[in-house]
């Protein structure tokens, strides 16, 4: 596979430059295309717009000069055969697929993350964290065994894990239904990737076996145990004596010393992590790496992980993905009048006691809320809540200090409210315009003062109108000239993607416009609406 494939990429969503030669449809099949998304040795990747959900997907096709290439075609139409086969949460969704003008398409689940290989090299994990991908890739393996198919090219770099946290196996390629005959494929021909493949897999990789998976599996759990890639190179002395047994048998020379099903592995790991065995080996270090792990998970779940489904507007929600990712939260609410309250929240400092003031913060908003929903008396009032929520800070022993930018959409009175505390301005691009203007209700930290009297601001909202709400800003110690260029920055970024969907359109901006930050966390939401 070329070094260019999409698999060894980072799998956020990005806009790839396009070559003369690459074709840019506007639909593949019944899928709207958006945008190229990578390209491949044998194939391109595009962002597609389901009909039928509107939610993005990557669309697989093979590339033109390999559409008369025979044993290329049966590999792009068995990958989908194969997906097609299974239904697991740990591996790639298959969509749809079939023909189009140019040749073949496969329609698979969008997966927002990163490759495993890019992870190892970027973080650092505690041993049971490690165990659980492991065990996750290992569940994903036991089901695609129970149906017959051996993956036969288990890497990190075809192990995605998504921004919650999950795993995904992707990339059936050169795949093997158990009982296939491979007697037509020239003998000797190497199809998989060295580092990980298995002895009888390099002596003839048609005779693999369900143990072939299991040896690949056991390579990637020595190198998250580690903590680095091995490049082949496995000195198992370097593990616990309880993994030490388990990646001794995942890596045994003779297929007859191996484990011989996947189910046996999964038991010895999972009897390890639940017998104390983990607890008794690990280091004392491992311990503060796990807490890290698990405050930064219930960070990450403060807000939700599915955007609401409301028929007046698109959303798109796009994060940062730096390990600091602390102190953010956003959320969305409806009222009983057909109003609807988005918000971003930011805790004043980003370390891990942030994950904990911005919870305390949730808790008084979603509270706040709950009781004003349940009243049902009056229409909601931004400033008022602001307010309200700002004494509950002046009272409350923690005395954190938060930022908060939320805009109260009013789709009746086609008016949108907006209230900024340390945040930027709401960015407003009415239909038919390719400039955004900024709403600014600039206003002290939640949390400052009992004396702050809070101001919003209110604009037109109308049918086609977008608003990026935000927590990107530059530090307080920026120069005007440096707050100018950013502000720069941003409005190009919003302008150069007024066309995408609202997820991507998120995403897009994002990206562009975190080069010039380097703060924690960033957060962007993307409202466009339809009605």
């Amino acid at each position: 596979m070329a070094k260019s494939s999409f698999y060894k990429q980072n799998t956020m969503p990005e806009l790839v430059s396009a070559e003369s030669e690459i074709p840019m449809p506007s639909h593949i099949g019944p899928y709207k295309i958006e945008s190229l998304f990578s390209k491949g040795g044998m194939s391109f990747l595009y962002l597609g717009i389901d009909p039928d959900t509107k939610k993005p997907l990557v669309v697989k096709v093979l590339s033109p000069s390999y559409v008369n290439h025979p044993e290329t075609v049966e590999r792009f139409l068995k990958e989908a055969k194969v997906i097609a086969l299974t239904k697991h949460p740990n591996i790639v969704k298959l969509f749809g697929q079939g023909q189009w003008e140019k040749g073949l398409y496969i329609a698979m689940e969008l997966i927002h993350g990163v490759s495993l290989k890019q992870f190892i090299m970027q973080h650092s994990l505690s041993m049971r964290r490690a165990l659980e991908i492991v065990l996750q890739v290992a569940y994903a393996l036991q089901h695609l065994h129970s149906h017959g198919v051996i993956h036969r090219d288990l890497k990190p770099e075809n192990i995605l894990i998504t921004e919650e946290g999950e795993i995904k196996v992707i990339d059936f390629g050169i795949a093997q239904l158990h009982e296939e005959s491979l007697k037509e494929i020239e003998k000797g021909r190497i199809l998989g990737t060295p580092n990980y493949m298995s002895p009888e897999q390099k002596e003839d990789f048609r005779s693999v076996t369900f143990a072939t998976d299991i040896y690949s599996l056991g390579v990637i759990l020595y190198e998250l145990i580690l903590g680095k890639l091995s490049f082949g190179m496995i000195n198992l002395s370097g593990l616990p004596k309880g993994l030490q047994r388990i990646a001794t048998k995942a890596l045994a020379v003779s297929v007859k010393e191996r484990y011989q099903s996947i189910a046996e592995f999964i038991q010895d790991i999972s009897t390890y992590l639940n017998s104390g065995g983990l607890e008794r080996e690990r280091p004392d270090s491992d311990q503060a790496k796990e807490l890290h792990e698990k405050i930064q998970r219930v960070s990450l779940n403060l807000s939700p992980i599915a955007l609401p489904s409301w028929p007046q507007m698109e959303l798109g929600v796009a994060k940062g993905r730096g390990k600091d990712q602390f102190g953010l939260y956003y959320d969305f609410f409806r009222f009983p009048n057909n109003a609807f309250l988005v918000l971003i929240a930011a805790s004043s400092s980003s370390d891990i006691g942030s994950a904990v003031a911005i919870g305390v913060l949730r808790g008084m908003i979603r509270s706040h809320l709950h009781a004003f929903v349940s009243a049902q008396k009056t229409p909601f009032q931004v400033a008022p809540f602001v307010e309200r929520l700002n004494q509950l800070l002046i009272d409350d022993i923690l005395g954190e200090k938060f930022a908060l930018g939320c805009v109260l959409l009013d789709p009746l009175k086609d008016a949108a409210t907006y209230v900024s505390c340390g945040m930027n301005a709401l960015l407003h691009i009415p239909q038919g315009h390719n400039t955004p203007r900024q709403l600014i209700a600039a206003n002290d930290l939640l949390g400052v003062s009992s004396t702050t009297e809070f101001s919003a601001t209110t604009d037109n909202w109308n049918t086609g109108d977008i608003l990026i709400l935000h927590s990107l800003t530059l530090p307080e110690e920026s120069s005007f000239e440096e707050r100018t260029a950013f502000d720069q920055i941003l409005s190009d970024a919003v302008s150069e993607n007024l066309l995408l969907s609202a997820q991507r359109q998120s995403e897009a901006i994002l990206k562009k416009a975190s080069i010039a930050l380097t703060r924690y966390p960033k957060a962007l939401i993307s409202i466009q609406r339809i009605i």
